[in-house]
């Protein structure tokens, strides 16, 4: 759970562009755009306007204490929540994890998820400082409707196709996640050694996940196998 981008350099355009765009709307000064692996794991993750160290610190142990966190939203399929809203009362865990926000000058958040099929994809959190205007019942009404334009959205994304290519192949065509992988990874045009090295797996065990692959997808070759994932809707 490292994050790519520091400051406002981001290695994926489309997430700068989405976490610019929703800090621009809901007056916050940084934000966090990540991408969800299952149920709990936050990956790739985008930052604006703060420091690396401020997710590091999270990453490595406030994770736990976020009641906004990925695995806790997820429970009720929140779309958006906010770190402090009026009235609510605040658990220890809760003060913990203020304080956390605090040292680095932030007083309040909101998070957005993106749905797809009933699982979350992706997420946006915006961060308020001190200077930021408060959040506002007409903020939340604008974060969900951010929230609606962005995960419709994001459905063009390159990341979201081959999310629809990954669930293909393994429906479709009765492949592990493994061998999806592999298959993904092979119509990239890697070398079975270069996968290995990529999923930290041995070069015998890439050979077996792709006779796999190809028998399963009536593939007679590596060429083959690309041409089907290429022209195939995902």
């Amino acid at each position: 759970m490292q994050p790519n981008g520091v400051g406002d350099h981001f290695s994926d355009p489309a997430a700068a562009e989405i976490a610019r765009f929703g800090a621009t709307s809901l007056r916050a000064s940084a934000a966090i755009f990540y991408w969800a692996e299952g149920p709990i794991r936050m990956t790739d993750v985008e930052l604006l306007g703060m420091p690396p160290q401020f997710f590091n610190h999270y990453a490595e142990g406030m994770v736990r204490f976020d009641p906004l966190h990925i695995d806790k939203m997820s429970v009720g399929q929140q779309k958006v929540a906010q770190l402090a809203p009026r009235g609510r009362h605040k658990t220890a865990e809760d003060r913990h994890y203020a304080d956390f926000l605090g040292a680095y000058g932030f007083i309040d958040v909101i998070d957005l998820l993106f749905w797809h099929e009933g699982v979350a994809v992706a997420g946006l959190g915006l961060l308020k400082r001190p200077n930021d205007p408060p959040v506002s019942e007409l903020e939340i009404e604008a974060a969900f409707a951010l929230q609606r334009f962005v995960e419709f959205n994001l459905r063009h994304h390159s990341r979201f196709v081959r999310r629809g290519q990954r669930r293909r192949l393994v429906s479709g065509y009765q492949l592990t996640e493994r061998e999806a992988e592999v298959a993904e990874l092979t119509a990239t045009g890697l070398t079975n050694a270069e996968i290995a090295e990529r999923l930290a797996i041995s070069l015998p065990t890439v050979k077996t996940h792709l006779l796999r692959v190809l028998a399963k997808t009536s593939s007679g070759n590596r060429t083959q196998l690309a041409l089907m994932l290429t022209q195939s809707p995902a």
